[in-house]
């Protein structure tokens, strides 16, 4: 890298319109087109009372005052806060400087200086030969020499001077771009501390520094950092609303303030509404002359070509995060060199590591611009085609890793998933993605893919209780294969819907969407998937009506079948359901455990599971009516195996299930404790997807339990908690006996 004070030459001489001014002994160089303008170099005295539009960092006010305090030998000297243009650090250095000075931490002095590394005119940008004669002035130094090569030695001359009369000195040096604007102002003594705001990641490539990464504002302070700019209240769920569209960024919540402030009649629902438009939300977020995009400009002009076409490229990821393998295909270049790219944008912070390695993600505001930028330079031809690249490397995947939930893949992919872990996890990381990318590949007129993909992330996101990702994918599904033409597809993706409102408790929805993927399969003659739907139909009919409603669609679908013949197991785990909810144990034993051999010789593990939690919960019931302890034991280690099966597809419901299921069989051994620890699993999961009914569920056991057991108060209040829970749902005969258990004055 080339030196930058090399650009200006201090031995210059008077030529033309080129000339040389000293005065005060601060040497400047002129010319015609570009002057030089001297840095303004700020004395930091105590603040006195603190600013109060100062919100929030109160961690990062801490851990920097921890850092200035450190004089031992061998402490880090310089403190690098860096982070993404509007993301606050000027305003935090600020901040901590004060009151460190309040504190009489640097009795040396302290001063702060703008070194513009980041100023659109380049010639405006700061170099330490310019800062040394300044600066020795704002810390009190009257007499300077009058010859430039002289300031740096006298400048760490006098820095020495202090140190050894243990007077420390703080320096800010704001808006840096490059380790080369600093290195040179660094003290030699670790007594003096120097705190340095960067948009790049520049802490490594400066000795004894420590980095300290600026992430956005919490919900909080973002809506108290809005209120306290437009100078008025509004509701919590406004101001939340509004920190969302800002991406919690401080610049954008400062300017959403100060146009609040600025226009009385406007209120905060109405500015949500105008930002709410993607296409126009950078617009909105300006006033005067302060803008969220020109802070951004400020970084992107500064990439060089390869790098400014792949931050443009990485907005055209559908979802919210990316893979490095994503990027690559986006940019239509190999893996090596996408991570070299996403890396160098990491440290320009246009881009920030996700929640797992090998994964990153854009600030909502910085995709904005990246793809405004794409728009502006890439043709449409370009971006459609990274796109089209991009989904249907995702749908082949998707349908890999789909079928590990209910199969072992037949075909191995080149780029496949080698276990079901490997599979579950790529799901777990992908699924907003995959979810997005039906819809775009429907934009993009690739109906099929656009199908596929809605059938194959489904099967997770209902797995995980996503119900409401599950249906929009799903009728986005629909909506392509209606447009393709192909009933098959939507055969499937109305069977689909059926297990989907069956998993959210809507079984008259179930029912309608499960008839008419049984009747467009017949129509079509497609015999397999007919079965599939009527198996389906057969549980939604059993939850609604009762076990004889279920059984006619279920005759149906395993005569079509055959009793072992392909997916035959389905329809034996839910012959066997019907005959455990009609009592017949022995019956239902035997059938499920002949559908278990079908799914673990098939590999079909959400199935293997269910029938697991089915066989452990039949053989608890027939234990209670026999009081046969061997029985219960048994289907105490089924209904632990289910819980391991149903872990490794992610199906949190089921898991929640057998956990609850499980207390109930501990709690039949008289093991009140371990039965509670249950049925705490059971409520935290059911609590983490939003379930109410399984909430309900769980606590009516959790009453019952307590109160039997003698422990009537707590069981009186989980019984209350679970008649609240329960009071949207049709639950006839659980609500009667809570309402028994808590009218009986014993309780």
């Amino acid at each position: 890298m080339s030196n930058p004070e090399s650009r200006v030459t201090l031995d210059a001489q008077a030529s033309g319109q080129a000339r040389v001014y000293q005065a005060g002994r601060d040497l400047y160089v002129h010319d015609s087109v570009n002057h030089v303008v001297p840095p303004t170099v700020v004395p930091l005295r105590r603040s006195g009372p603190a600013r109060g539009d100062f919100v929030g960092r109160g961690a990062e006010i801490q851990r920097i005052l921890s850092h200035l305090q450190q004089t031992e030998d061998g402490a880090s000297t310089v403190l690098v806060l860096s982070g993404l243009g509007g993301i606050g650090k000027t305003e935090l250095a600020i901040r901590a400087a004060g009151l460190a000075v309040d504190q009489s931490l640097f009795p040396g002095g302290a001063i702060s200086v703008d070194l513009r590394g980041y100023d659109t005119l380049s010639h405006l940008s700061v170099y330490p030969h310019q800062v040394y004669s300044p600066a020795l002035k704002a810390l009190g130094v009257d007499s300077i020499d009058a010859k430039p090569e002289n300031l740096g030695p006298q400048f760490h001359a006098e820095l020495e001077k202090r140190a050894s009369a243990n007077l420390p000195v703080l320096i800010v040096l704001d808006n840096v771009r490059d380790s080369e604007q600093v290195l040179s102002l660094i003290p030699n003594s670790h007594v003096h501390k120097v705190m340095v705001t960067s948009r790049n990641a520049i802490a490594p490539l400066i000795p004894r520094a420590t980095n300290v990464r600026l992430d956005v504002l919490s919900p909080e302070d973002s809506v108290d950092l809005i209120k306290v700019k437009a100078k008025r209240e509004f509701s919590s769920e406004d101001g939340l609303e509004l920190a969302r569209l800002c991406g919690r960024l401080p610049l954008a919540l400062s300017i959403v303030g100060a146009i609040l402030a600025s226009d009385p009649y406007l209120t905060a629902p109405e500015l949500g509404g105008e930002l709410a438009q993607e296409g126009e939300r950078l617009e909105g977020l300006e006033h005067e002359d302060v803008a969220v995009r020109a802070a951004f400009e400020r970084s992107y002009v500064r990439l060089n070509e390869f790098h400014a076409a792949a931050f443009r490229s990485l907005a055209l990821n559908p979802g919210a995060d990316l893979s490095t393998e994503t990027a690559a295909l986006l940019l239509d270049t190999q893996h090596l060199k996408a991570k070299r790219a996403l890396r160098h944008l990491l440290n320009c912070h246009l881009v920030e590591t996700s929640s797992a390695p090998g994964r990153w993600r854009m600030h909502d505001l910085v995709r904005l611009y990246a793809a405004e930028q794409g728009q502006a330079h890439d043709s449409k031809e370009f971006r459609d085609a990274a796109q089209t690249r991009l989904v249907i490397h995702l749908s082949a995947r998707a349908e890999h890793a789909a079928a590990w939930i209910n199969s072992r893949p037949q075909g191995q992919l080149t780029d496949g998933f080698a276990d079901r872990v490997a599979a579950m996890d790529w799901l777990a990381d992908e699924a907003s993605n995959l979810t997005a990318s039906a819809k775009l590949s429907a934009e993009l007129e690739m109906y099929d893919t656009s199908a596929d993909l809605s059938a194959s992330v489904v099967s997770y996101l209902v797995n995980i209780a996503d119900f409401p990702s599950s249906l929009s994918v799903l009728f986005v599904g629909m909506e392509a294969a209606k447009r393709a033409g192909d009933e098959s597809r939507l055969s499937g993706v109305y069977n689909n819907l059926g297990i989907a409102y069956t998993n959210m408790r809507k079984h008259r929805e179930a029912v309608r969407w499960l008839n008419k993927a049984v009747a467009l399969a017949r129509s079509l003659n497609d015999r397999d998937q007919e079965s599939r739907a009527l198996i389906n139909l057969s549980g939604a009919l059993r939850e609604l009506v009762g076990v004889e409603a279920g059984m006619e669609p279920l005759n149906r679908a395993m005569k079509i079948r055959g009793e072992f013949g392909e997916g035959g197991g389905f329809g034996l785990t839910n012959l066997g359901i019907s005959l455990r909810e009609s009592g017949r144990f022995q019956e239902a034993e035997k059938v499920l455990r002949q559908a278990l051999a079908v799914h673990a010789r098939n590999g079909a593990k959400k199935a293997e599971a269910s029938t697991l939690a089915q066989l452990g919960t039949t053989l608890m019931q027939r234990a209670t009516r026999e009081l046969c302890t061997p029985h219960l034991k048994e289907g105490v280690n089924y209904l632990g195996a289910a819980i391991i099966a149903y872990r490794e597809v992610r199906d949190r419901q089921g898991e929640a299930m057998c956990h609850l299921n499980l207390g109930n069989a501990v709690l039949l051994a008289s093991d009140l404790e371990r039965a509670l620890n249950s049925y705490q699993s059971a409520l935290q999961i059911f609590c983490d997807v939003g379930d109410r009914h399984g909430q309900g569920t769980v606590m009516a056991a959790i009453g019952l339990a307590l109160v039997t057991q003698g422990d009537k108060e707590r069981g009186r209040s989980a019984l209350q908690e679970a008649q609240r829970l329960l009071g949207p749902f049709h639950e006839p005969e659980r609500k009667r006996l809570i309402a028994q258990y808590l009218r009986d004055p014993g309780t």
